[in-house]
């Protein structure tokens, strides 16, 4: 049997590509990130000065990460000119596709497999008279901010390259938050439904590719880690997350009382003979009941296809069914599951609320201890200096004294 030699190089590599997959770190993606930033800000050169939507193709790309491998872009550009908006310059946003068809035998989505990435970036304006400039200026300002919110888009796509099947409940829930314009006006409110986006598992599961990549492009030092890590923008939001309280929910709508008429009124709901402590439980029920409406939509979205469409349409000209039974009833068994699970505080929104502050401590801690561990990928520090040295005899007594006497050996190590 023939021997398999590693090099102690070899070893290494291998210890620290296990390392970073087990930290949720894959192996190149930081570099892979790189490479698509230069890609980005060569393609935002070419933008067209004020046209609001611009889309860009690149082949031929070799972005490696782990065993899967990206070889073409489509970005998609916006620029939101904002009324109102009186800040600068600005990206709201950056996005990745993930397309997949919704499987009524096994009752999961599938996810398309491919090797491209199609990435969006949302920029915001308060002006009309950007151009190209502004937007380059803008990207290439914070490499660094950058790269990692890249890395962070690639850990989405690889991840569901990766996970070819999936449950619809986890999707729906992420996009409640994520993608349904749901804005109740009231700050607190909003606070409460941003810490419930960061949360949230899919979001989760790219964290720490985002803050590894920040801490390799500023070359952290294991001495500095500590220092990075108290002051980086992921850790400092889940202590917020983490220290977000139903108490502090409370204080905080008591104080916004204002918003809170604002509110009701724009809802068309009756509230002058309320105290404030029937208009924030009403509050509460609002919010309860978006949340559920908006995840219900999600859901119904993400299993609906081709045939369900058909079928509606033939039943209406009083046509069977093109859709087999089973997998109707199939689906029907899920989705009421799914709707059950969502309505299960229905007369009870203040307990949600209570819950979900619970959570928020539960999964913000519990994240930070994970986060804490990509200090492991910073590399060992070996250092040589070369040194002319003057005085033998006083060097010496120098080195004896950082070091220790080192002693005397009388035989070979082998």
């Amino acid at each position: 049997m023939a021997k398999i030699i590693i090099t102690e190089k070899q070893m290494g590599l291998m210890v620290k590509n296990l390392l970073s997959e087990a930290v949720g770190v894959p192996e190149g993606i930081i570099e892979s990130a790189e490479k698509l930033y230069e890609i980005i800000l060569n393609l935002l050169k070419g933008m067209d000065d004020y046209d609001t939507k611009q889309r860009f193709n690149k082949y031929n790309l070799d972005l490696k990460i782990s065993d899967y491998t990206i070889n073409s872009l489509e970005l998609e550009v916006e620029i939101n000119e904002i009324d109102g908006y009186d800040g600068p310059f600005t990206m709201i946003s950056a996005g990745v596709a993930n397309k997949f068809n919704f499987d009524k035998k096994i009752l999961m989505k599938v996810h398309k497999l491919d090797n491209s990435i199609e990435l969006s970036l949302n920029f915001a304006s308060n002006e009309d008279n950007w151009d190209s400039e502004d937007i380059y200026n803008y990207f290439s300002k914070d490499k660094v901010e950058f790269v990692s919110v890249l890395a962070h888009e690639i850990k989405h796509k690889f991840d569901k390259q990766k996970k070819t099947t999936d449950l619809i409940g986890k999707d729906a829930d992420y996009q409640a938050y994520s993608s349904s314009g749901l804005n109740f006006g009231i700050p607190v409110i909003n606070e409460f439904m941003r810490y419930s986006y960061f949360i949230q598992y899919v979001e989760n599961i790219v964290k720490p590719t985002e803050m590894a990549t920040r801490m390799k492009l500023n070359n952290i030092t294991r001495e500095q880690f500590k220092d990075f890590f108290e002051n980086d923008k992921v850790i400092k939001e889940l202590k917020e997350i983490r220290d977000f309280s139903y108490e502090n929910l409370i204080e905080k709508l008591y104080e916004q009382m204002d918003r809170i008429d604002a509110l009701l009124e724009h809802a068309g709901v009756p509230y002058e003979n309320m105290d404030e402590e029937e208009k924030i439980k009403t509050i509460m029920n609002l919010v309860y009941v978006n949340l559920i409406n908006s995840k219900r939509d999600f859901f119904g979205k993400m299993t609906r296809d081709v045939n369900d469409i058909a079928s509606t349409f033939f039943r209406m000209m009083g046509i069977g069914s093109m859709v087999k039974d089973e997998d109707s009833k199939g689906l029907e068994k899920v989705r009421h599951k799914f709707l059950s699970h969502l309505a299960r505080y229905i007369n009870k929104e203040e307990q949600f609320f209570v819950d979900e502050c619970e959570r928020f401590n539960y999964v913000a801690t519990k994240l930070i201890k994970r986060l804490s561990k990509i200090y492991s990928l910073i590399p060992d520090e070996k250092e040589t200096t070369n040194e002319s040295i003057i005085n033998w005899d006083l060097h010496q007594k120098i080195m004896e004294k950082k070091h220790g006497r080192r002693k005397i050996e009388t035989e070979f190590k082998y």
